[in-house]
């Protein structure tokens, strides 16, 4: 990634504009689930199920027995590498622990403070490391 950024002085006020070089489109997002292959390769789970024909998802074994590793590509343009990554990671955490945990709940009540931490947590799972 690269980070380019600019400063200029106008009448006192400082501005700076930040640009960041996006990753190439279609590229493959791998994660590694604590499953053996086996358990994986029979029913692939409902969100990577879900997006059959749009997404390229390939399985195998992860290095030193450690699980196995799911590799998921766009094939067009219809999903962005945002949503890859979500349904990688609510995959994983199908798999792992059988449910997939949300932030919030009855106890968040939405006020203009919390407004910049409802945002992260709506869109946290669409970027990042996996």
């Amino acid at each position: 990634m690269i980070v380019t950024a600019v400063t200029a002085a106008l009448g006192g006020t400082t501005y700076r504009i930040v640009t960041r070089r996006q990753p190439p489109a279609g590229r493959r997002h791998v994660i590694t689930v604590h499953r053996p292959l086996e358990e994986i390769a029979e029913v692939l789970p409902e969100p990577l199920s879900a997006y059959h024909g749009t997404i390229d998802v390939r399985l195998r074994a992860a290095p030193a027995g450690r699980g196995t590793e799911i590799s998921a590509r766009a094939l067009n343009d219809t999903v962005s590498d945002g949503d890859i990554r979500r349904l990688l990671r609510e995959s994983r955490s199908l798999l792992e622990v059988g449910d997939v945990l949300r932030p919030g709940g009855p106890t968040t009540t939405p006020t203009p403070w919390n407004r910049p931490l409802r945002s992260a947590t709506r869109h946290g799972r669409e970027g990042g490391l996996l």
